[in-house]
C-alpha cells in the first residue's frame, strides 16, 4: 500500500512539472509569436524571403547566443568581425537590420522558440502536398499554354474585324456610298456606353459603398466635420459630373453629322464664360475655406489634459513613445537611433526619464485629447488610421504633429460592426519600400482606467530618476 501511494504521488508530481513545463513552453511560444509579429513581419517570413532571409530552420542555422547578439545590435557583430554576420551582410547588398536593443534576452529567446515552433510545424507543408496530390495545384505550364492561346485567339479576332472592315470598306468604293453611317452607330454608342456608364457608377456606390469606412462612421472628435465636408465636396462633384456628362453624351447623340446641316461658328459668348468662372469659383472658394477651417479644428488643439504620444516610423515597423507622469515627451537625437535606443531618444534629457516605449500596439484613452508627434528614420512614411481620419506624412528630419480625440473605444466598435475580432490599426500610406504593404501597427481605444493600467504595466525608458544614470531597459 505504501508503494501504491509512493508511486501515485511520484506520478501526480511527474504529472504537476510535465503539465507546466508544457504551459511555459506554450506561453513561450505564443509571447515569441506576438513578438515576431510586432517587429519582424515587416522584413521577414517564414519561407519567403522578403527584405531579409527566410527564418525556417534560422535556429538550427545559428546558435542561440548568436541569435541573440545578433537580434539585438547586428551591425556590432558586423563591426566585430564576426565571419557569418559580415557573409550575411554581403549577401544581402549592406542591407543593414534594424537592431532591437529595446528586447530582452528572455524576450528574444521567445522569438526563437516561436521560429523554431514553426519550423518544425508540419501542417502547412503537408497541406501543400495534399493539395497537389489531388490534382488541385495549378500546374504552371498549362497556365503558360491557356494564357498564349487567348493571346492568339485575341491576335486573330483582331485581324478577322479588320478584315470585315476592309470589305465593307471596298463594298462602298464599288457602290459608291458608305455601307455603314458610322456617325450614326457611333452616336447610338455613345447613348449606350452613358447608361451602362451611369449604371456602373450607382451600383459601385450600392455595392462598394457600405464596405468603407465612411459607412461605420468616424471614431473621432473631429471625424463628424471631416465626413460631413467629404460629403458635400462629393454631392457637389457628382451633380456637377453627372450633368456635364449628360450634356456631352447628348450633344454627341442629338447633333451628329447628317450631310444636311453646318454647324454654327460661335467664336464666345461673354454673359456664359462670365457665369461659368464665377459660379465655381465661388463653390470652390467655400469649399477651400471650409476646408482651412476644418484642418485648423483637427490639428491644433492647446488642450492642458491632451495626452502626448509620440510615432515613430522606420522600414518597415511602427514604434511609440508615451509621455510619462510629466505628460512631457523627452527629446530626441537622430545619432542615438538604434544605439541608445530604437527611437533615439536623449537620455540625458530629464523629461525623458519617464517616457515609455512599446514596439507592437499604439494605445489611445477614450474622450481624451491626444497630440501625436510623428518622426521617421529613413525614408518618407505616412501614418493614417482611417478610422479616426487621421493621416499625417512622417517625413526624416521634419517633426510633423495631429491632434485628435477618439470617441469610440475598441470594444464598442466590435459590438457596433458585429465583429468581435476588429481591431483599429495604423497603417502606412505612402509606399517606403519592398514590404511596405505589411507596415501597420494595432490600435488599441480603451477606458481610462485600462489606458492607465496599460501604461503602468510598461516599464519607463530610464528605471530610476535618482541614479540620474540612462539605463536600456527591456520594452514591452
Amino acid at each position: 500500500m505504501k508503494i501504491f501511494n509512493s508511486l501515485t504521488k511520484s506520478a501526480f508530481l511527474f504529472s504537476v512539472i510535465l503539465t507546466f513545463t508544457l504551459s511555459l513552453a506554450a506561453q513561450t511560444v505564443d509571447e515569441g509569436k506576438a513578438l515576431f509579429s510586432a517587429n519582424c513581419t515587416s522584413c521577414h517570413s517564414m519561407k519567403d524571403r522578403i527584405v531579409g532571409p527566410a527564418l525556417k530552420d534560422a535556429h538550427k542555422r545559428h546558435d542561440e547566443a548568436w541569435m541573440i547578439k545578433w537580434i539585438k545590435n547586428s551591425q556590432a557583430l558586423i563591426k566585430s568581425g564576426d565571419p557569418v554576420a559580415v557573409k550575411l551582410l554581403a549577401d544581402y547588398n549592406g542591407s543593414v537590420m534594424t537592431a532591437f536593443e529595446n528586447l530582452s534576452d528572455v524576450q528574444i529567446k521567445s522569438v526563437i522558440a516561436y521560429i523554431k515552433a514553426e519550423s518544425e510545424n508540419p501542417t502547412a507543408d503537408k497541406a501543400s502536398t495534399e493539395t497537389k496530390t489531388a490534382g488541385v495545384a495549378p500546374d504552371s505550364n498549362l497556365v503558360t499554354r491557356i494564357n498564349w492561346l487567348l493571346i492568339i485567339i485575341s491576335i486573330l479576332l483582331i485581324w478577322v474585324i479588320s478584315l470585315v472592315f476592309s470589305i465593307l470598306s471596298l463594298i462602298s468604293d464599288i457602290q459608291g456610298k458608305p455601307v455603314i453611317n458610322w456617325n450614326f452607330l457611333n452616336s447610338k454608342f455613345s447613348l449606350v456606353f452613358f447608361v451602362v456608364g451611369m449604371i456602373a457608377v450607382i451600383w459601385e456606390f450600392y455595392v462598394h459603398g457600405p464596405l468603407t469606412v465612411f459607412n461605420e462612421g468616424p471614431a473621432s472628435a473631429h471625424g463628424i466635420n471631416y465626413d460631413n465636408m467629404f460629403m458635400i465636396t462629393l454631392i457637389l462633384t457628382g451633380i456637377v459630373f453627372v450633368i456635364t456628362q449628360a450634356l456631352l453624351f447628348w450633344y454627341g447623340y442629338k447633333y451628329k453629322s447628317d450631310g444636311k446641316r453646318k454647324a454654327l461658328y460661335y467664336p464666345d459668348n461673354h454673359k456664359i464664360e462670365f457665369w461659368w468662372t464665377i459660379i465655381p469659383a465661388v463653390v470652390l472658394t467655400i469649399l477651400v475655406i471650409k476646408g482651412l477651417i476644418t484642418w485648423t479644428e483637427m490639428t491644433t488643439h492647446s488642450s492642458l489634459e491632451a495626452r502626448r504620444v509620440e510615432v515613430f516610423g522606420y522600414q518597415f515597423n511602427w514604434a511609440t513613445r508615451y509621455a510619462g507622469a510629466d505628460n512631457k515627451l523627452g527629446n530626441h537625437d537622430f545619432r542615438q537611433v538604434g544605439k541608445i535606443n530604437l527611437l533615439g531618444v536623449d537620455t540625458n534629457d530629464s523629461k525623458a526619464y519617464d517616457d515609455i516605449i512599446v514596439s507592437n500596439e499604439l494605445h489611445f484613452e477614450v474622450n481624451t485629447p491626444v497630440i501625436l508627434a510623428f518622426r521617421a528614420k529613413d525614408v518618407i512614411h505616412s501614418a493614417y488610421m482611417p478610422h479616426f481620419r487621421v493621416q499625417m506624412n512622417v517625413v526624416p528630419g521634419l517633426p510633423t504633429y495631429f491632434a485628435f480625440t477618439p470617441t469610440v473605444t475598441t470594444r464598442e466598435m466590435r459590438i457596433k460592426m458585429k465583429k468581435p475580432g476588429f481591431d483599429y490599426i495604423l497603417l502606412c500610406n505612402k509606399i517606403c519600400g519592398a514590404a511596405h504593404y505589411n507596415m501597420k501597427m494595432k490600435v488599441v481605444v480603451e477606458t481610462k482606467s485600462e489606458y492607465e493600467s496599460y501604461l503602468k504595466s510598461q516599464t519607463p525608458l530610464v528605471a530610476s530618476k535618482i541614479t540620474n544614470s540612462p539605463k536600456a531597459v527591456a520594452l514591452k
